[in-house]
């Protein structure tokens, strides 16, 4: 394909005709999503998300993400050392559930050590999907019922995982507005700053309506649908690649060694440097 055709659809084209994405119904809060929304809601969710994804601030995210890296080193140490079988797949999902959960949702979990935590447990029931699910099966062979169904508020995710995030994100709203956790740099943080920033007419600053909070809850759940299997399945192929290409292997320690001789802090200004 014509890397400027992708370009003008990606990047030129995108905010002003290229909005929308298929929609197939049932969708629950997840209609308010970034990446689902549509039009003009569309245009105002991903304005007043914008700044939440500049450089400087997913820089401040990096020591979070490296807490969890040298956790998901230490694991695999110990297994190593015990001579025990690794399931590269379920390592991965771990490490990057954790990442996920705890740059999204403000929370410490450890799902290596931890799998029974409230936050992995309902993240993971939001990531189970079954065709054979009749409510799947009703809108594939009866699409015409899906307007009729969302009417009726069916939704394809569980509701017991949507009144937990919900319940979550309140109670962690309410103690940022507190003032409790300050320091912590999160997207969560970051969205409820952007509903405190605003102005007695409920606008920010660029003259938007704030998020209301189902509409954070619907991106921190977009996030660990979109940002759960992609990293896992990702890394997992890159151990697979690099275990059997020790060649590649030996080339690519070398690589880091040089250009990240401080063990990978602060990662973003180092890589800039290399081509």
């Amino acid at each position: 394909m014509d890397p400027a055709i992708i370009k003008s659809i990606l990047v030129k084209e995108c905010y002003t005709i290229f909005t929308n994405r298929r929609d197939f119904g049932l969708s629950g809060p997840l209609k308010s999503a970034v990446s689902i929304a549509a039009d003009d809601q569309w245009k105002r969710i991903r304005t007043v998300l914008s700044p939440t994804f500049t450089s400087g601030k997913l820089k401040q995210m990096f020591p979070i993400i490296k807490q969890y890296g040298d956790l998901l080193v230490k694991n695999i140490q110990k297994r190593v050392d015990n001579k025990e079988f690794i399931d590269m797949k379920n390592i991965f999902g771990s490490y990057s559930m954790d990442i996920v959960l705890s740059t999204s949702f403000s929370v410490n979990v450890d799902s290596l050590n931890n799998p029974n935590d409230p936050f992995v447990t309902n993240g993971r029931k939001l990531l189970n999907f079954s065709f054979f699910n009749p409510l799947f099966l009703i809108t594939l062979l009866c699409p015409f019922l899906i307007p009729l169904l969302e009417k009726m508020n069916f939704c394809f995710l569980p509701m017991s995982v949507l009144n937990f995030f919900q319940d979550a994100i309140t109670t962690i709203k309410k103690n940022r507005q507190k003032g409790d956790h300050t320091n912590r740099v999160d997207f969560l943080q970051l969205m409820v700053d952007a509903q405190s920033n605003d102005n007695s007419g409920g606008e920010v600053a660029h003259g938007y309506k704030e998020l209301t909070d189902n509409e954070i809850m619907a991106q921190g759940l977009i996030f660990i649908i979109a940002g759960f299997e992609t990293t896992s399945t990702t890394l997992m192929f890159l151990a697979y690649v690099l275990a059997t290409h020790p060649d590649v292997q030996t080339k690519l320690q070398e690589e880091i060694d040089t250009i990240l001789p401080n063990k990978f802090h602060p990662i973003a200004s180092s890589l800039s440097m290399y081509e």
